[in-house]
């Protein structure tokens, strides 16, 4: 991307040069610039009109080049107050990560059921099921839960 602006700016200027180098005669007419104001009154030199124009160009290109480094240098702040931000949110997650879990462990199957408790040892001792895994059991519509019309 960077090669086709060069080359670009390079057929610009190209072809600037070109068109005044063929128009060098009406382009050489003196021309002065003149500021009227209430309490000041000034006036420049007369320069020949390709000059005031080269002067106008190159002064548009400086100060689109200081923009341009200006938004250049706000930018590259932002990105590294935002790797900065990444890499404490990544080392935050990291030390969370490496937590001990406490508390009991859970069975499988154990979730906040209403109804009786369920452990382990009443799986594996008995042919019987709780009370409240025969309530899930039974379906969403008998057991109160989502009752009416299945959103899917």
């Amino acid at each position: 991307m960077g090669y086709i602006k060069v080359i670009v700016l390079s057929a610009v200027v190209a072809l600037s040069i070109i068109f005044m180098i063929q128009n060098i005669t009406p382009l050489s007419h003196p021309l002065g610039i003149r500021l009227n104001l209430f309490f000041v009154n000034w006036e420049s030199t007369p320069y020949p009109t390709y000059l005031v124009i080269l002067l106008a160009f190159f002064v548009g290109l400086l100060a689109a080049s200081l923009v341009g480094i200006n938004e250049r240098w706000r930018l590259r702040r932002q990105v590294k107050a935002q790797v900065k931000r990444t890499e404490e949110l990544r080392k935050e997650l990291n030390s969370l990560r490496n937590l001990p879990v406490t508390g009991e462990p859970m069975v499988a199957g154990t979730a906040d059921l209403p109804g009786e408790a369920f452990s382990a040892g009443e799986a594996q001792g008995g042919d019987e099921m709780p009370a409240s895994l025969e309530k899930l059991e039974e379906g969403p519509a008998e057991n109160g839960l989502n009752s009416g019309k299945d959103k899917r």
